[in-house]
């Protein structure tokens, strides 16, 4: 999950409110620390995913996530039902 969040990193990077908060978790997670120096980065671009209804209960999908090469915060995901 730190990995993910890693990749939207350079997104945010100048904002003080997005430094201060990983400053803030930094300091009360050493697990957290740990994995943010290791500077892992990734992406989950495809892949299934369990959604629960309230009704219907659980429901598995297929997801593909695409991003706009001339916005690197536009992304457009597609959930198919499995």
């Amino acid at each position: 999950m730190v990995a993910l969040f890693r990749a939207t990193h350079d997104l945010h990077a100048g904002d003080p409110a997005f430094i201060e908060l990983v400053e803030r978790v930094r300091a009360h997670s050493p697990e957290f620390k740990k994995w943010w120096n290791a500077h892992d980065i990734r992406g989950s671009t495809s892949g299934q995913k369990v959604l629960t209804h309230p009704e219907r209960g659980a429901q598995r999908y297929e997801y593909a996530t695409f991003q706009a090469n001339n916005d690197p915060a536009l992304k457009l995901s597609i959930y198919t039902p499995v």
